[in-house]
C-alpha cells in the first residue's frame, strides 16, 4: 500500500535542494529519536497481532492535525507503519481498503498525503539515508531490517522527510506501540468503532496522552470524481468552436494520465506530470498533447481538453476514451459540441504514449 512509488531513480544535486529549505531538515537529534522509535517498533513486531486493516489515529500535539495509522506486516509483504494525513488522507485510505483504487491507477496513488516508516532490504536504502544512518553510528543487517522513511504529498513522488514530518512520525510510532500493547492485552478492540464510523484517536492533553473514539469527517477531495461539483464548461467558447469552419471528421483517441517521469520542482521535490494526449485513430497522428502539474481541478482539466480541440484544424466526429474517469471529464464538452463519445481500447494512443514516455525518460534522466 505505502510502497507504491519509492522514487529510486530520482536524484537532486545538493542536500538543501532535497529539502527545499535547509531550515526544514530534521536535526541529528530528530533523526536519532526517529530511528530509535523505528528500532523499538521492529523489535516489538506488532504486526504479529495487529492486522493491516486495523485503523487508529494519532493527533499531532504541535498542530492538531490527525494522522490515520495502520500497522503494516500482517500480510507478510511490507512491514512498518503507514500514516495517511488529515481528512482527505482518511478518505483515500478507505478507498484503498474497499478496493476502489486500481493498482495501475497511478494518479489516485500519488494524490494521497501520507508519511511512512517501512522496514526494507538494504538495496532500497538510498545514499541520503545511509549518510544519516552512518552519522548516528547505527548498523542494520538482514531482510526487512532497514528503517526507510518517506513523505508522500499530493502529486509528488515519495520524498525525504522534513523536520515536522520526522517529529510527527516519531510520535505516531510511539503511540502505535501503545495501541498495539492495549490490543494484545485485550484492553482495546479497534473494531468496536466501525459500526458507528468511529476511529480510536490518541491525543495529548493536560500533560499526558489519552484516547477517545472520534467520528471522522469525510473530505470531499477524497471521494469519487462523479460526486464532485463540476464547474460549468465555457459554453460560449464551445458554441463558437462548434460553428468554426471545417466541420467534423475522423475519430480521436484521447486520454488523461499521470506520466511516471519525475520532474524536479522549484523546491527540489519531484512531481509526476499529468499528460493530455489526443491521437487520430486511423493514422496515429498526434493532434494534441500537453503536460501539466498533476493537481489540476476538474474544471482545469476540461480547459486543457478544450485547448486541444481549439488548436486542432478540424474537430473529430467521435472521441474515444478508455476510462470512466476521463469520460466524466470529457462528456460535458462533447455533449455541447455534438461529438460522439465512446468507451473503447486506445491502441494508437498507447503507442504514442509509450513514445512520449521514452522521450521524456531520456530528457529528465
Amino acid at each position: 500500500m505505502f510502497q507504491l512509488i519509492l522514487g529510486g531513480g530520482v536524484r537532486v544535486g545538493d542536500r538543501a535542494a532535497r529539502y527545499g529549505n535547509i531550515m526544514n531538515q530534521p536535526s541529528k537529534s530528530d533523526w536519532a529519536t526517529l530511528y530509535q522509535a523505528a528500532i523499538t517498533f521492529k523489535e516489538a513486531a506488532p504486526w504479529n497481532w495487529v492486522g493491516n486493516e486495523e485503523l487508529f489515529a494519532v493527533e499531532n500535539p504541535d498542530d492538531g492535525e490527525v494522522g490515520y495509522c495502520s500497522v503494516l506486516g500482517s500480510g507478510g509483504e511490507e512491514f512498518g507503519l503507514g500514516m495517511f494525513v488529515g481528512e482527505d488522507g482518511y478518505a483515500r485510505y478507505i478507498k484503498v481498503i474497499e478496493g476502489k483504487v486500481e493498482p495501475e491507477d497511478l494518479e489516485e496513488s500519488i494524490m494521497a498525503r501520507a508519511i511512512s516508516m517501512l522496514l526494507v532490504d538494504r538495496d532500497v536504502i538510498q545514499k541520503e539515508d545511509r549518510e544519516v544512518i552512518r552519522s548516528l553510528g547505527l548498523r542494520f543487517r538482514g531482510r526487512n531490517a532497514w528503517p526507510f522513511f518517506r513523505s508522500q504529498r499530493p502529486g509528488y513522488i515519495p520524498w525525504f522527510l522534513e523536520r515536522d514530518e520526522a517529529v510527527s512520525l516519531s510520535t505516531a510510532i510511539h503511540q502505535a506501540l501503545v495501541v498495539a500493547d492495549e490490543i494484545r492485552s485485550g484492553e482495546l478492540d479497534l473494531s468496536e468503532g466501525e459500526p458507528k464510523n468511529l476511529v480510536l484517536t490518541r491525543y495529548y492533553h493536560g500533560g499526558k496522552w489519552d484516547k477517545e473514539w472520534r467520528r471522522v469527517p469525510i473530505s470531499s477531495q477524497g471521494q469519487e470524481t462523479h460526486a464532485e461539483n463540476i464547474n460549468p464548461v465555457k459554453e460560449a467558447e464551445l458554441h463558437l468552436l462548434h460553428h468554426q469552419p471545417g466541420g467534423y471528421s475522423g475519430v480521436w483517441e484521447l486520454d488523461i494520465f499521470v506520466l511516471p517521469v519525475p520532474i524536479a520542482s522549484e523546491t527540489g521535490r519531484p512531481f509526476l506530470p499529468s499528460g493530455f494526449l489526443a491521437v487520430e485513430r486511423r493514422c496515429g497522428l498526434i493532434v494534441g498533447a500537453n503536460l501539466t502539474k498533476p493537481w489540476l481541478t476538474l474544471s482545469e482539466k476540461q480547459d486543457e481538453v478544450i485547448r486541444i480541440l481549439r488548436k486542432a484544424n478540424q474537430l473529430p466526429r467521435e472521441i474515444r476514451v478508455k476510462s470512466d474517469k476521463v469520460r466524466r471529464i470529457v462528456e460535458p464538452i462533447t455533449s455541447i459540441l455534438g461529438i460522439k463519445l465512446r468507451m473503447a481500447s486506445l491502441v494508437m494512443l498507447e503507442q504514442a504514449k509509450a513514445s512520449l514516455y521514452e522521450h521524456l525518460s531520456g530528457r529528465y534522466a
